[in-house]
């Protein structure tokens, strides 16, 4: 114990941030409740938003290095009963460092000209007199406050270019401060974008998004969702004014940053997903590339484990059948197929996440038929692994239908699709789990493919392939079928089986469609819909058709 606590009160807390040079603000380690502490006799370079006095921020720092975070032993040596009534007195850290002792003599702070008081102690006055002989030093050597040049740092609260901003520091580490923890994924942040300029923002957690606090918007107080307190006390209390490194990926619609934020023990956004308080969001994943699977894992450990905001959390169970081998059969359209299993069993599917172009819009709607025949020439007849990623409830008169995941000779079918821009990625609901598990490179693929102007984002619509119905009338099926007869072999597809002997042909070559029936024989006639009756065998003759 030293001199200067000789007699008076010892307290322990654990600093919970730094105000300024000399100002602390403590938490009980018993009760968590907050008491604002200066040390006593001195003062420090201000900061503040109108502008910072020089070494305003050194002085803080040096502060903050040295308590944040940590537990201390104080003395109150006395008290000015002002608004909050401070404290004033010294600081005992860990390590057995005094302050302000240790504060002056690195010259961060100064004796206060009102320091010598009538009504001080022994003690006090002892440690007024050591104070005074450590500023004469510290002065003399021109440290911190008393240095004749620098300490001038222009602080900046708004980014005047954002997009500027993403450009200039995207992939590039940036030291910060964080200043205050609004919620579990954003923060205000003090950027130290130079030695002498430093940006003070709000930012975004990339890759996240943890439960809402309680705020009052429009008049109307909005409660807060589970887990929120929990989520924010977490942040809080690993980062609040600690250092960090940040990267800068992107804008949030806001124009607020997107950053990465690291800790030395690694990203806050992997620790809260482990730990249940906050999911990830599909919004951030093209800029998190690859980092994104490592969050969807801390996701994954946190719902089998049922921590926090995923308590009480059931898994689909659509995919616990594995993988299936199956052949492709049909090209519904570019996002449905028709597949037979092993077994013989035909059944509609839905490829997982991605939608095909759509037919009623004049942009995407001309790629419809490309996109199937890119389909089917890389798929029909080929055998493929599929896998259940869950199941689409009927809707707008459609069945219900499996989602799955198809991949044929080690490609992802889907991810086929989006890469040459014939299909567009689902946007789910945040708690949509009926998903592809590759949804992050499907969402990767399709902003290349946006970019690359691929397909259905492709600024230039190509002309739509109409098909002349030959079948229509006689005359006309005669008139094609003239000009065909003249060619010993026509290249054909298949659209449509109707009967074990009848099809619906597409001539590509000739943008002809006709109904083609096989000459010499006639097939039993197979049901139409399900209140139609088939002839005997009529099915059996459909069914053998569509496979051949």
């Amino acid at each position: 114990m030293s001199d200067t606590t000789k007699g008076r009160n010892l307290f322990h807390a654990k600093v919970k941030s730094v105000l300024s040079g000399d100002t602390l603000v403590l938490a009980s380690l018993e009760s968590g409740q907050e008491r604002l502490f200066s040390l006593a006799f001195v003062s420090a370079p201000k900061l503040q938003r109108e502008g910072e006095e020089p070494f305003a921020f050194h002085s803080r720092d040096s502060l903050r290095r040295a308590t944040v975070g940590k537990v201390i032993q104080f003395v109150v040596h006395y008290t000015i009963p002002t608004g909050n009534k401070r404290e004033y007195g010294t600081v005992t850290l860990q390590s057995g460092e005094e302050l302000p002792r240790a504060c002056i003599a690195d010259g961060w702070v100064k004796l206060r000209e009102d320091s010598r008081r009538k009504d001080l102690s022994e003690s006090s006055e002892s440690l007024l007199d050591e104070l005074e002989r450590l500023q004469a030093k510290a002065k003399a050597d021109g440290k911190g406050v008393w240095a004749t040049q620098g300490g001038i740092i222009e602080n900046t609260y708004e980014i005047s270019d954002p997009k500027g901003f993403v450009q200039k520091f995207n992939g590039k580490d940036l030291d910060a401060v964080v200043e205050r923890v609004l919620t579990g994924d954003r923060m205000i942040l003090r950027l130290l974008v130079s030695p002498s300029r430093h940006v003070q923002t709000i930012v975004t957690v990339a890759g996240i998004r943890a439960p809402k606090r309680a705020n009052t918007a429009e008049g109307r107080e909005q409660p807060a969702e589970p887990l929120a307190n929990e989520s924010h006390q977490f942040v809080e209390a690993r980062l609040l004014q600690r250092s960090v490194k940040v990267n800068v990926l992107g804008l949030t619609p806001q124009n607020q940053l997107i950053c990465v934020v690291k800790h030395p023990n690694g990203s806050i956004a992997d620790f809260l997903l482990k730990e249940g308080l906050a999911q990830c969001t599909d919004f951030h994943s093209t800029l998190l590339g690859t980092q994104m699977k490592v969050l969807r894992q801390a996701e994954k450990h946190a719902k089998d484990n049922q921590l926090g905001i995923f308590k009480g959390h059931v898994e689909s169970k659509a995919s616990s059948a594995g993988e299936v081998d199956a052949t492709i059969s049909r090209i519904v359209r570019p996002d449905t197929i028709s597949i037979r299993t092993k077994s013989g069993c035909e059944k509609t599917v839905q490829l997982s996440s991605i939608r095909g172009p759509k037919p009623k819009d004049e942009k995407q709607g001309p790629h419809e038929q490309d996109a199937k025949e890119f389909l089917r020439k890389k798929l029909i007849g080929k055998h493929v692994r599929l896998s259940t990623d869950g199941v689409k409830p009927p809707s707008e008169g459609y069945p219900e239908r499996e989602v799955v995941t198809i991949v044929a000779g080690n490609k992802n079918v889907a991810l086929m699709l989006i890469e040459v821009g014939y299909a567009s990625v689902i946007r789910h609901r945040k708690d949509d789990t009926d998903r592809s598990p590759y949804y992050d490179e499907l969402l990767a693929a399709e902003e290349v493919a946006q970019t690359e102007q691929k397909g259905i984002w492709s600024s230039k619509a190509p002309a739509a392939k109409a098909y002349q119905d030959y079948s229509e009338s006689l005359q006309k099926a005669k008139i094609q079928s003239s000009v065909l007869q003249r060619q010993k072999k026509v290249p054909a597809v298949v659209d449509y089986v109707k009967s074990g002997s009848r099809f619906t042909v597409l001539i590509p070559r000739e943008n002809a469609k006709l109904t083609f029936v096989l000459s010499c024989i006639r097939a039993p006639r197979s049901a139409r819909n399900p209140n139609e009756k088939a002839e005997p065998f009529g099915q059996e003759a459909h069914d053998f058709a569509n496979r051949r």
